[in-house]
């Protein structure tokens, strides 16, 4: 995996937060997040604050993810790191791809270094596809624990009927567990551009 020193050669801009040790858990902002949720069960929480994510009802949930996984994904401020984040394999940036059949979205991703050094629980990486155009920011939301999707006739018709260019960004975040530890991210991967003709 390339280290976040060689990723701000690169990037420096990207990366500024990397080159600092970050904490390997959250217990502190997790009690935070914890109290957060208590309080809205109390009273009601305000538009804003409820409108900030969409639900899980409204992502496609593809593999073995989970809407628990995508609660605790949705409330962590997403970092830039490209490789960690996730390349696509295809499609191509400004590709023009046929109505039919139904593009099969390929990426992959470079693994937490404490996925590689063998830590204790179930590591499970996963991946956030937010497709959108100019004039709707949140056409279709997928998050999976698989390194590639296809659309389904009804939702691959929902990026049909867009009828213009769609960017699609890719987010990941590594688990173990049920918790996404600080150095599993999520971090922002790469973003490109596709029509359907």
């Amino acid at each position: 995996m390339r280290s976040p020193a060689y990723a701000l050669h690169f990037a420096p801009d990207a990366v500024v937060e990397q080159t600092m040790p970050m904490p390997r858990t959250r217990s502190f902002r997790r009690l935070q997040w914890l109290a957060l949720a208590a309080s809205c069960g109390l009273s009601a929480c305000s538009s804003s604050e409820s409108s900030s994510s969409p639900s899980a009802a409204n992502v496609v949930l593809e593999g073995e993810a989970t809407a628990a996984q995508l609660t605790v994904f949705q409330n962590e401020q997403a970092r830039e790191w490209a490789w960690a984040g996730g390349q696509f394999d295809t499609p191509h940036d400004n590709a023009q791809l046929d109505a039919s059949p139904p593009l099969t979205f390929a990426w992959h991703a470079d693994p937490a270094d404490f996925a590689q050094g063998g830590a204790p629980g179930e590591i499970v990486m996963t991946h956030r596809l937010l497709y959108s155009t100019a004039s709707n920011e949140h056409l279709l939301e997928v998050f999976t624990t698989l390194p590639e999707y296809t659309p389904d006739a009804t939702h691959w018709r929902k990026l049909v009927d867009a009828r213009e260019p769609i960017s699609v960004s890719l987010t990941t975040g590594t688990f173990v567990g049920s918790d996404l530890p600080e150095d599993g991210g999520p971090f922002i991967g790469q973003a490109l551009t596709f029509t359907i003709r």
